[in-house]
């Protein structure tokens, strides 16, 4: 219950929404979009290979 309310807060205070328009949306849809960040982005093949390089 608290994440769900923490994530209300956020959506409130940075998309300025109001608790009926967040009521009307796919919650966990949200929740993917709001939560995504340049750290879990896929890697390209390269990249990946590079860095399996590095290791060996």
């Amino acid at each position: 219950m608290l994440e769900l309310q923490l994530f209300e807060k956020d959506v409130i205070q940075n998309l300025h929404w109001d608790l009926t328009t967040i009521g009307e949306q796919e919650y966990e849809e949200l929740l993917d979009v709001m939560s995504a960040n340049p750290d879990n982005k896929m890697m390209s093949a390269e990249d990946l290979a590079a860095q399996w390089n590095s290791l060996i």
